[in-house]
């Protein structure tokens, strides 16, 4: 079971600038993967909440993406305005 307001919450501030600087629809790069299984408790962990779409195959190629439920509380207006007021 996913907890992703504590992903959210666990995720360092720059890594959240960074997930939504690039926008709900981004294709996740190794960086926001590995932040991602870090504030979900370590490598591999993170992966109920990014997916893969398109050919599984082959394993280099694959292109992962943030859930639509994740990416949704990534990109809400109160997670955004949270962002932005870390910097501060």
């Amino acid at each position: 079971m996913t907890d992703i307001q504590g992903l959210i919450n666990s995720l360092r501030p720059d890594e959240l600038a960074e997930l939504q600087e690039r926008g709900p629809s981004q294709v996740l790069e190794p960086d926001m993967l590995d932040a991602i299984d870090r504030a979900a408790g370590g490598p591999g962990e993170g992966r109920g909440y990014y997916i893969v779409r398109g050919s599984l195959e082959p394993l280099e190629r694959r292109q992962y993406y943030l859930r639509d439920d994740v990416a949704a509380a990534i990109f809400a207006p109160s997670t955004l305005e949270g962002a932005a007021g870390a910097d501060a």
